[in-house]
């Protein structure tokens, strides 16, 4: 008998000619389709949980924040889509940005106008516990500025979502889905 000659190739190695070559579409669909996934899942800050394992130790386990997840995976959509983006699509998003821009340095201000009357027993327990006010920077602890802030941030994030999906659908990177009945 002859011997076979082949070669072993580990999974994560193995690839096909299509898989190297590169698609914009694929790439903006897979990111389009992770920002939705982000976005259908409750939105809701990061927090610890303690979880037990089966020998009864106890371990800390952070949750990740969802809105910033979100936010992250609008922003390499926004970065991947980008040399798509034409002059409507444009003004839109300068728009929502300025928009974000102003309700930011809103919340700086009402901040700062908290620091600014509160007692310094207060203060010096909000210092304590590691929140501490700083110019144009919005405490996440103690005050809901910041929480307000991240709430409007998700809420104009969507807004771009849709208008990317718009424009996906204007430069016709929709295929039709064939069915066979």
């Amino acid at each position: 008998m002859g011997e076979v000659d082949f070669e072993i190739i580990e999974p994560k190695d193995y690839s096909t000619e299509k898989e190297t070559v590169y698609s914009h579409s694929t790439l903006v669909m897979s990111a389009l389709r992770k920002a939705m996934d982000s976005r259908s899942k409750e939105m809701r800050d990061g927090y610890y949980n303690i979880k037990f394992d089966r020998l009864g130790n106890a371990h800390r386990v952070w949750i990740p924040d969802s809105r910033q997840e979100f936010i992250e995976s609008v922003e390499s959509l926004m970065m991947i889509q980008k040399r798509d983006f034409d002059s409507a699509i444009n003004g839109k998003l300068n728009k929502i940005r300025q928009s974000l821009s102003k309700k930011y340095e809103d919340y700086c201000k009402k901040e700062k106008e908290h620091w600014e009357k509160l007692d310094y027993l207060i203060i010096k327990e909000y210092n304590l516990n590691g929140t501490y006010f700083m110019e144009r920077l919005l405490s996440e602890r103690y005050l809901p500025y910041y929480k307000m802030y991240v709430r409007d941030k998700v809420d104009a994030y969507t807004k771009i979502v849709s208008l990317i999906q718009q424009l996906i659908k204007r430069l016709g990177d929709y295929q039709e889905e064939t069915m066979e009945t």
